[in-house]
């Protein structure tokens, strides 16, 4: 008769990954602190620890202070973030963030290459190899966790198929198997919001609630939904689509194929394009001062920069944003009933909407409470961060591997 139940080595590897997830959620503690808190015996974590001392993901980290212990002091062991490096690679519409970092999320080099959604996926995969390379070589560490591969859209984590990328490309992508064969270490590709809600539930605010509701907003509106601290993961590869909720069914065509989705109203070309189909010396004429009378002048790409002109008629559409943006957070928020909503994005740059926006969520959420709402501090990180915790992930919390 076959054996269903876990093997000793598959128990083994569960208490190993017990272990790492421990360590990286508290910190260093000592082996008989980590038994208690697990349940396992002394002796199994001292071989346990032992072996990862060994291979050199962990390390001894000192003596323990304790004022009133005689005798021996405990030694505490953390997780070494010089072990290895991570590769990154995060690809956005316009332009693509390349890494190495840490363990710990420390950065150690990186550039920027443009996103050129003209040129052939295996040609611009090739180009961000060879920058990746030289990266990892400037960083100078003995050991390559793996490559990460952050990107919008739906993705087949799987196989590493992004399935498809608006902005991007347009076809099936087999990522995982161009990379891999170019660079010859692992690579692990997922949806670029899912990726940084990993990061949130590995070194966020995520190790101290179970589920929890993402929000990214800039250049357009991502999600991703966190269920007893897991990615909430459709069996086709789709992510959550906030900004693919229909906020006005009359409105513009999106490039998702249907028409008036939020994000082509609270997107930053969506704002743009509003305040220029408006925007006239009477009705607003600082920024016409500012754009010299062009309105042409008032792009995308600027937002930061014209955003800041004191004009009523700017703000009240501002307001009209915020509104239709929070209001959608708010219903989704009604429907899974999240722990918190973690935001964050490049358009909570721009001082107004960060201003302004949890108390326009207050406006939509009659049960709103304090702290409901959390600017991830993950945010000035956004670049590498969830390329890191999905190597991370899989490559020290994840029992099947």
């Amino acid at each position: 008769m076959e054996y269903a139940g876990m093997n000793l080595n598959n128990l083994k590897n569960s208490n190993r990954t017990e272990i790492l997830r421990l360590l990286n959620n508290r910190g260093s503690m000592a082996r008989k602190d980590i038994a208690g808190e697990l349940g396992l015996t002394p002796a199994a974590v001292t071989q346990i620890c032992g072996d990862l001392l060994k291979e050199g993901i962990l390390r001894e980290m000192g003596e323990m202070n304790e004022e009133k212990r005689v005798g021996r002091k405990k030694i505490l062991v953390g997780i070494d973030e010089t072990y290895a490096a991570t590769g990154g690679i995060t690809i956005e519409g316009g332009e693509t963030f390349l890494s190495v970092s840490t363990l710990r999320g420390k950065l150690l080099c990186g550039t920027v290459i443009a996103t050129d959604d003209r040129e052939a996926p295996e040609v611009f995969l090739a180009r961000c190899a060879g920058e990746l390379k030289r990266l990892l070589k400037k960083a100078n560490m003995e050991h390559v966790l793996g490559v990460g591969v952050s990107i919008p859209g739906a993705v087949r984590r799987k196989d590493g198929t992004s399935l498809l990328a608006i902005r991007v490309w347009k076809d099936e992508v087999p990522v995982r198997r161009i990379l891999e064969k170019l660079l010859d270490v692992p690579v692990i590709v997922e949806n670029n919001v899912k990726a940084f809600a990993e990061a949130e539930l590995t070194f966020g605010v995520g190790r101290q609630a179970d589920n929890l509701l993402f929000v990214k907003w800039g250049p357009g509106v991502g999600s991703a939904i966190a269920i007893d601290s897991g990615i909430y993961d459709n069996r086709k590869g789709r992510a959550s689509e906030l900004g693919h909720v229909v906020a006005d069914k009359n409105g513009k065509l999106c490039t998702c194929g249907k028409r008036g989705c939020l994000e082509t109203l609270v997107s930053a070309s969506g704002i743009t394009e509003q305040v220029k189909a408006v925007c006239t010396k009477e009705s607003m004429p600082e920024l016409w001062k500012w754009c010299g009378g062009d309105p042409e002048k008032i792009t995308e790409t600027s937002i930061r920069e014209w955003s800041a002109v004191d004009d009523p008629e700017l703000y009240r559409i501002f307001d009209r944003v915020l509104e239709c943006f929070t209001r959608n957070i708010a219903n989704a928020a009604t429907v899974l009933a999240p722990d918190n909503v973690i935001y964050y994005g490049d358009m909570f740059e721009i001082p107004y909407f960060r201003e302004h926006f949890v108390q326009a969520y207050r406006e939509n959420d009659a049960q709103y409470r304090d702290g409901f709402l959390v600017h991830s501090e993950l945010s000035g990180r956004i670049r590498y961060i969830g390329a890191l915790a999905i190597v991370f992930n899989e490559k020290f919390l994840n029992t099947s591997v």
